[in-house]
């Protein structure tokens, strides 16, 4: 029954990470967040992206001469933006280091997505991590990331890095990108002590504004 429920992935393939990532969105009626890797900026391969319904923003680009006035469902900006290192060691990034093991699993009954990978740094460090996620459907405007570190060989300090990421454009799509693809403008961001981050961007045509703030814990396990 449970694999009934399940949608699951094994192994990184880029050729088909933007199909997972749209397969595996998470979503509650007010917003949605393609289920893109928390570690990575769009880059040709991965594309972070949340949408809020209604958020739709007008823009006008000069194409062949002609203007053509478009309107686009905004890419608002992206909550997802979280990663490690040992300290002193590289970022993560799957693609550059050595990838031991990789699953992907959203769970539909439940309405989480998982993701369990291990790697291996350049210094022969490995390091697995459980990643959960969801998007609260009760309180619509919440959304949450779980990561659990265990180090598998090694032992030491590590360093996080989380943050909301205000310069997204909207670009996934190639046939689309002779087009104006900026439609946000940053209103104000700074920091709650001592946990919170915040980001406020409003739409440049239509006056959606939209806030987001986001708090990083820590805690050790025995």
């Amino acid at each position: 029954m449970q694999e009934q429920w399940n949608l699951v992935y094994r192994g990184l393939n880029p050729d088909q990470e933007g199909l997972r990532e749209a397969l595996c969105t998470l979503g509650n009626g007010v917003f949605a967040t393609r289920g893109a890797a928390e570690e990575r900026y769009a880059d040709g391969v991965h594309y972070p992206g949340t949408y809020v319904a209604g958020g739709y923003n007008e823009l006008a680009s000069e194409v062949a001469g002609r203007t053509v006035v478009n309107e686009d469902l905004v890419n608002f900006p992206n909550w997802l933006w979280l990663t490690f290192r040992p300290e002193g060691g590289r970022w993560l990034n799957l693609r550059q280091m050595e990838l031991l093991d990789y699953t992907q699993d959203l769970d539909l009954r439940n309405g989480v997505l998982h993701r369990t990978f291990r790697v291996r740094d350049d210094q022969g460090r490995t390091t697995s991590i459980h990643s959960r996620r969801i998007v609260h459907m009760e309180h619509h405007h919440l959304a949450a990331i779980q990561w659990q570190f265990t180090p598998e060989d090694w032992s030491g300090r590590i360093e996080i890095q989380s943050g909301i990421d205000g310069s997204v454009v909207n670009d996934n799509v190639a046939r689309y990108r002779q087009l104006e693809d900026k439609h946000l403008k940053v209103l104000d961001c700074g920091t709650v002590a001592p946990e919170g981050i915040y980001l406020e961007v409003r739409t440049n045509q239509s006056h959606i504004e939209m806030a987001q703030a986001a708090r990083t814990r820590l805690f050790g396990v025995d």
